[in-house]
């Protein structure tokens, strides 16, 4: 792979990260910021999932930089 692809993959991942964030404060403003249901809720999921998106483009970029 190369630096184009994993700028690509980053972008990907960062738009999914901002997706997931934009939910997750839409949903603590609507039900408050103490609630029983813990961490594992569908918007920590896609930003958790858009987080590891985000660090393969960054591996590949790293990568394709120093062959």
């Amino acid at each position: 792979m190369n630096f184009k692809t994993g700028i690509k993959i980053s972008f990907i991942g960062t738009g999914i990260e901002a997706v997931g964030i934009f939910l997750d404060i839409i949903h603590h403003l609507n039900i408050g910021i103490k609630t029983p249901e813990g961490l594992i809720t569908p918007f920590h999921l896609t930003i958790f999932v858009g987080f590891l998106i985000n660090f393969v483009g960054v591996l590949i970029t790293s990568l394709s930089k120093k062959t």
